[in-house]
């Protein structure tokens, strides 16, 4: 072995334990940690899997772990997204649609709250209270304003039942500079529009179709359900919207569901619960990271399912 590599140094140290604790933790956390693997495969004399092991263990160097604090914001988000019948309110809807607001125009960065986005533009309008809520909280428990509205959306989809969970991660950049503005979706676009937007963005018509999917447990500007089942997300919303029995509905979805570019993912989606969340879940997780790199993010998506359990 070569007397310069880093595992040579590691196995003959005789740092005291705080110094080696920071050695190991530059060899797993730089690059140097690529010649330490190497190392390992062409040792077959000796096998220092199981010395590397304990001190991984011994030293808490394992992947991130969710940070403690997002398991009481779960317990508060809770009380805050269900109503006395334990189904889901109007403020869990909202966080929803408020993921999809901060995200869409640039990245998820929390700009929304930050920025004043939320009072100034109008496609905001219906968000002002959760915008409000969300920002209070996210200040009372010190964490990233863009990281709470993406966790308090995956949390409003566990609340609302019908899909599965969806994960969750932390460690974004919040800013307080507005992302570009002119960039929403107007909810009287056609088909057409609707797919150059959601294409600009790196979404295709499917995923577009499949996102939409979460107006199952919206409601319009005037508090009117955009399906029967308002509760839940389910695909009954596809179902009525198509067939113009829902209590109401946005000219764009009505576009989409008689599109011949879109009718047959809505159709499909409509008839099978499994194929909707099949594509939303994915779709919702890659619409979560935008403006991000998820290899800097760690995943609290364990938080919402225990709260859940």
């Amino acid at each position: 072995m070569d007397s310069t590599s880093p595992l040579f140094l590691l196995l003959s140290s005789e740092l005291p334990g705080r110094q080696l604790k920071s050695y190991i933790r530059s060899l797993l956390f730089e690059t140097q940690i690529r010649s330490l693997v190497n190392d390992l495969y062409n040792m077959h004399s000796f096998r220092p899997t199981f010395l590397l092991t304990a001190l991984v263990a011994h030293y808490g160097l394992a992947r991130a772990q969710c940070p403690a604090v997002w398991t009481e914001v779960a317990a508060d988000l809770k009380t805050t997204f269900l109503d006395t019948d334990g189904n889901c309110n109007d403020d869990a809807r909202a966080a929803i649609r408020l993921a999809f607001h901060d995200c869409f125009p640039e990245a998820c960065d929390g700009s929304i709250i930050l920025a004043d986005e939320c009072t100034e533009r109008a496609e905001n309008t219906q968000m002002v209270d959760i915008c409000s809520i969300l920002g209070d909280k996210a200040t009372q428990y010190s964490v990233g304003t863009a990281d709470l509205i993406q966790f308090a959306a995956a949390f409003g989809i566990a609340s609302c039942p019908g899909l599965p969970s969806i994960s969750v991660k932390v460690g974004r950049v919040d800013s307080s500079t507005a992302n570009p503005t002119g960039q929403m979706p107007s909810p009287n676009d056609n088909a057409t529009a609707l797919i150059a937007a959601f294409a600009a963005k790196g979404f295709s018509a499917t995923e577009l179709v499949a996102l939409v999917g979460a107006h199952s447990a919206a409601k319009n500007l005037d508090g009117d359900a955009f399906d029967s089942t308002v509760d839940d997300l389910d695909t009954v919303f596809y179902n009525e919207t198509a067939d113009g029995t829902a209590p109401a509905s946005l000219n764009s979805d009505v576009y989409l569901s008689n599109s011949t570019q879109t009718s047959a993912d809505w159709n499909t989606f409509g008839a099978d619960a499994s194929a909707w969340a099949d594509a939303f879940v994915p779709a919702m997780e890659k619409l979560s990271l935008l403006g991000n790199d998820e290899a800097n993010l760690t995943d609290c998506s364990s938080v919402i399912v225990e709260a859940f359990a």
